[in-house]
């Protein structure tokens, strides 16, 4: 089990050929949408075939394979049809450019393997949620990845208002300050 940070082809293929079975959801990304935010068919709605080596978009046209170039060092294969996006009535609905591009990985398929195990399991990635790691993980959000203090005991006390107003921020999320503030004032042993 593993964080959707995780999701990335290389290490994910790695582990399916040291024959470990991964469970790593899929990043939200930016698919199906435009700049702008504007909502347009996401890359899932392009079936690849692996066979003929092209994408079939929802308007019906086989989008081949028309270049290969590298994204920050990594190799992706881009799959367009100008002319037939040019004529395409799904056009408006598909992309806000002149034509659309589909970006694939040389290994995807070990990522869409990996994405549709965690699809299949959802109480496995469940299980990772609540895992004491994601405390750390929304604390580092929050600026608290490093430490001010130096020293055992003054970091050891640092960490300690970090985790107390993680759970303080826990508590109110689950129960109103109302019902906070009406447990602490009830004396005790009632």
């Amino acid at each position: 089990m593993a964080d959707k940070g995780y999701h990335q082809a290389d290490p994910l293929e790695a582990c399916e050929q040291a024959g470990v079975e991964s469970f790593v959801p899929e990043p939200l990304g930016a698919s199906g949408k435009a700049p702008g935010g504007r909502e347009v068919f996401p890359k899932q709605a392009f079936r690849y075939d692996a066979d003929a080596d092209a994408c079939h978009c929802p308007g019906g046209a086989v989008v081949p394979r028309a270049s290969v170039n590298q994204d920050h060092g990594r190799e992706r294969i881009l799959y367009y049809h100008r002319a037939a996006c040019r004529q395409c009535p799904l056009r408006s609905q598909c992309t806000t450019a002149k034509w659309r591009i589909i970006a694939r990985r040389p290994n995807e398929e070990v990522v869409e393997r990996a994405a549709a195990r965690a699809a299949a399991r959802p109480e496995i990635v469940a299980e990772r949620k609540t895992i004491v790691e994601h405390v750390f993980g929304t604390l580092r959000n929050w600026g608290h990845d490093t430490f001010l203090m130096r020293g055992l005991a003054k970091v050891r006390a640092e960490f300690s208002l970090s985790a107390l107003v993680y759970n303080l921020r826990r508590v109110l999320n689950l129960r109103s300050v109302e019902e906070l503030l009406a447990g602490l004032l009830q004396p005790a042993g009632i």
